[in-house]
C-alpha cells in the first residue's frame, strides 16, 4: 500500500500543504472590496469614505470569521479603527472575543489608531470568530444628521498576523484540498490517462492550491468545499459514464392491442388518481395559513366547495398571466410596467379556444385543457419508453414517477408545463422514427409554448446527424425541419415587434419580474449560479424556496447524468442542453417546474426502480413532497 501511486500522492499533498501553511503571510482586511463582506458576519455596514478613508462602520456588535488560518501558533491582531462619538459623548470600552472567549478590553482614543493584540493558538479546526463589541451611538438624534444608523466603530483595517511556532493546518480544509488532488489523480486514471499523466494532473491542483494557501489563506478555506466538490463530481461523472449500460437504438415493435390494454388499465386509473388527490389535499389542507410571496397578489381562501378546491385555489401566479391572454390578448405597457407579454402564446391561444367554445370560466378552462393535454403527454411518454426499451414495467413507472415528481402539479393546472410536454414528447418520438416533417411541426409548437423549445434544435439536430452516420455529405432537404424549434420563438418575437414595436418584450419584462428578486438574474457563467444558491443555502437560515430550488437543480444534474449513460444518446444531449441553459441563464427560481418536462430523467429513474425497495422509497418520497408542494402553492406561497 505504501509503494501505490495513490498513497504516494496523498502523503505528498499533506507534507506540501503542511509546508504551505507555515509562510506567514498576514491575512488583512482593508474594509472596502465587496468580496471581503463573506467574512464580516454581521454588524458591519456598506464601505464609506471619509476624508480620504475608506471604511465601515459597525453597529455595535460586529462579528470578523476568518476560516483556515490554522492552529498551534499564537495569533497576533491589529485593528485600524476610530471609537468617533460627538461630544460631550467620550469613547467607551471595546471587548474583543475570540470564538467565544473575551481575549482584550481597552479604551480607544479619540483619533484614527492601529491597536496591536496577543490571541492564544487557535484549535485544528483553524477558525477564528472574531467579536467587536462596543456601544453605539445614533447620529440623528445626537448631531444635526438625519443618519438613523446605529454606529459603534469607525474601522479602517483589519489584520492577523502569526507568532512564533508551528503552524498547524486546519484540519477540514486540509482534508478538501488534499481530496481534491486524490480525486484529480483519480478522474485522469478513469479516463484513460496512463500514471504520469494523471500525477500531472493532481501536481497541478495541489500547486494550485498550494499557492492558495501561502497568498490567499481565508479564500482558499472558504471555497475548499466547492474545489473538493467539483473534483469530486467530475471524478464520479467520469465513473458513471464508463459503467454506462445504454440500451441500444433498435426500435421494438409496439401492438397497438398492448398499448391500449395498457393505457386502460394502468395509465387512465393512476392519472385519475393523481388528478382526484390534487383536489383532495386542499380540502385536508385548508387550515393553514398561507402568505403573499410574489406577484400578482392572491390571498388564499377557505375551501367551500369541491370546485374551490378544484380550480379557484390554483388560479395564481403565472395562471392569472395565461389568464389575462387567454381573455383578453396580449398587453405592454412599456418597460418599466408587469404585463403578460412574458409569456409564451401557444397555451392561452388553446386555452382561449376551449374558453370561447365550451363559455367557461378562464380558471376552469385552465385546468381542463392541462388535465387533458398530461393524459395525452402520459400516453405519449408510456408508448416511447416501449419503443426504446421494450419494457412494460420500465414504462409504467416512467409514468408513475413523472406523475408522483413534487412539481407535476404544474402538469393539472393553468400553466404551459402540459401542453409544452406533450411537444416536447411528440417531437422525440417523431424524431426517433425519422418523421422529420411532423417533428419539425411538434417542435415548432413547443417552441411557441415555452422559450426553452428553441433548445431542441441540439437534441433533434444531433439524432437528425445520428441517423445519417454523421456524414455531411448525406443531408436532405428535411434538415431544415430542425430550424422549427429557434423559429417558434423567432415567430413570438415577430408577433411582438409587429403588434407593440418591441421584439424583445418578452425578455424586457422578464427581467422586470426578476429584479426585485433578483438582481443579479442575467446572464452568469455555468456554476456561478448553483455556487451562489448552495452557498446561500449553507450559510443563511433555511428558506422555502432556497431548500427547493436547490433539490430540484441536484436532482436534474443526477438525472442527466443517469439519462445519458442509461439511455439512447440524444436523450442526453436533451438533458444537458437543458441543464446548461438553466445554469447560464443567472437565475434558478422555477427550476422545480423546469424539470417537469425532463421526461429522459424520469425514463432513467424508472430503470434505477427494477429495484422493489427502491420504487417504494422513489414513488413515497416524491408523493410525500408533491404533497407538501400542493398544500405550499394553493396557500399562498411562491413556488416556482
Amino acid at each position: 500500500m505504501i509503494r501505490s501511486p495513490s498513497f504516494r500522492l496523498f502523503a505528498l499533498a499533506a507534507l506540501a500543504l503542511l509546508v504551505a501553511y507555515q509562510f506567514r503571510a498576514p491575512i488583512q482586511l482593508e474594509m472596502a472590496s465587496a468580496d471581503e463582506e463573506v467574512y464580516l458576519r454581521q454588524g458591519f455596514y456598506p464601505p464609506e469614505v471619509t476624508a480620504g478613508v475608506t471604511h465601515r462602520w459597525t453597529s455595535g456588535a460586529a462579528q470578523i470569521y476568518l476560516p483556515g488560518l490554522g492552529g498551534g501558533a499564537p495569533l497576533q491582531l491589529r485593528l485600524s479603527l476610530q471609537p468617533f462619538r460627538p461630544a460631550p459623548v467620550s469613547p467607551s470600552p471595546v471587548t474583543i472575543r475570540l470564538n467565544g472567549r473575551d481575549v482584550a478590553r481597552f479604551t480607544p482614543s479619540g483619533d484614527l489608531a492601529a491597536y496591536t493584540f496577543e490571541l492564544p493558538p487557535l484549535d485544528l479546526r483553524g477558525a477564528a470568530l472574531i467579536d467587536l463589541q462596543s456601544d453605539a451611538f445614533v447620529p440623528s438624534q445626537t448631531m444635526d444628521s438625519t443618519d438613523e444608523r446605529a454606529l459603534g466603530l469607525f474601522v479602517d483595517r483589519v489584520e492577523v498576523g502569526y507568532g512564533p511556532g508551528v503552524i498547524l493546518p486546519p484540519l477540514i480544509v486540509w482534508a478538501l484540498l488534499i481530496l481534491s488532488v486524490l480525486a484529480a489523480y483519480a478522474f485522469g486514471r478513469i479516463i484513460g490517462w496512463n500514471i504520469r499523466l494523471a500525477w500531472g494532473a493532481a501536481l497541478l491542483v495541489l500547486i494550485g492550491a498550494g499557492i492558495g494557501v501561502v497568498f490567499a489563506r481565508t479564500w482558499t478555506a472558504h471555497n475548499s468545499p466547492w474545489l473538493a466538490g467539483t473534483w469530486v463530481g467530475v471524478w464520479f461523472v467520469a465513473w458513471r459514464l464508463k459503467r454506462a449500460q445504454r440500451v441500444d437504438n433498435s426500435q421494438f415493435p409496439i401492438p397497438n392491442s398492448q398499448f391500449l390494454r395498457s393505457a386502460f388499465t394502468f395509465i387512465l386509473p393512476v392519472f385519475l388518481a393523481w388528478r382526484v388527490a390534487l383536489v383532495l389535499i386542499p380540502i385536508v389542507g385548508s387550515s393553514i395559513v398561507g402568505v403573499r410571496e410574489c406577484c400578482p397578489p392572491v390571498e388564499p381562501e377557505p375551501v367551500a366547495s369541491l370546485a374551490q378546491a378544484a380550480f379557484g385555489h390554483w388560479y395564481r401566479w403565472d395562471a392569472i398571466w395565461y389568464g389575462s391572454i387567454a381573455r383578453d390578448g396580449y398587453e405592454y405597457f412599456g418597460e418599466r410596467e408587469a404585463s403578460n407579454v412574458a409569456f409564451f402564446p401557444l397555451f392561452p391561444l388553446v386555452d382561449g379556444l376551449i374558453q370561447r367554445l365550451t363559455g367557461l370560466p378562464v380558471e376552469v378552462a385552465g385546468p381542463l385543457v392541462s388535465t387533458a393535454l398530461a393524459f395525452a403527454a402520459c400516453l405519449v411518454l408510456y408508448r416511447l419508453v416501449l419503443r426504446e426499451t421494450d419494457n412494460t414495467e420500465v414504462a409504467s413507472r416512467a409514468v408513475a414517477y413523472w406523475l408522483a415528481f413534487p412539481a407535476a402539479y404544474y402538469l393539472a393546472i393553468g400553466y404551459s408545463e402540459a401542453l409544452y410536454a406533450l411537444c416536447v414528447l411528440a417531437a422525440f418520438w417523431w424524431a426517433r422514427e425519422g418523421r422529420w416533417g411532423w417533428c419539425g411541426v411538434a417542435a415548432f409548437l413547443a417552441a411557441l409554448a415555452r422559450l426553452h423549445g428553441a433548445l431542441l434544435i441540439v437534441p433533434l439536430g444531433y439524432e437528425y446527424l445520428r441517423q445519417r452516420g454523421f456524414r455531411i455529405r448525406d443531408l436532405r432537404a428535411d434538415a431544415a425541419t430542425l430550424l422549427a424549434a429557434p423559429l417558434g420563438v423567432l415567430t413570438f418575437m415577430g408577433y411582438l415587434g409587429l403588434r407593440f414595436g418591441q421584439p424583445l418584450a418578452y425578455f424586457e419584462i422578464q427581467a422586470l419580474f426578476f429584479k426585485g428578486i433578483r438582481a443579479e438574474a442575467f446572464p452568469t457563467f455555468p456554476g456561478a449560479t448553483l455556487a451562489r444558491y448552495l452557498h446561500g443555502a449553507l450559510t443563511n437560515p433555511p428558506s422555502t424556496e432556497g431548500v427547493i430550488v436547490v433539490g430540484a437543480m441536484i436532482l436534474l444534474l443526477i438525472l442527466t447524468l443517469e439519462a445519458w449513460a442509461r439511455l439512447p444518446r440524444v436523450y442526453g444531449v436533451y438533458m444537458l442542453s437543458v441543464a446548461l441553459f438553466s445554469l447560464l441563464s443567472g437565475d434558478l427560481i422555477s427550476m422545480p417546474r423546469f424539470v417537469v418536462p425532463m421526461f429522459p430523467g424520469f425514463i432513467a429513474l424508472a430503470q434505477v426502480g427494477h429495484h422493489p425497495w427502491a420504487d417504494r422509497a422513489i414513488l413515497l418520497v416524491s408523493a410525500l413532497l408533491q404533497g407538501v408542494l400542493v398544500l405550499l402553492f394553493t396557500n399562498g406561497y411562491w413556488i416556482a
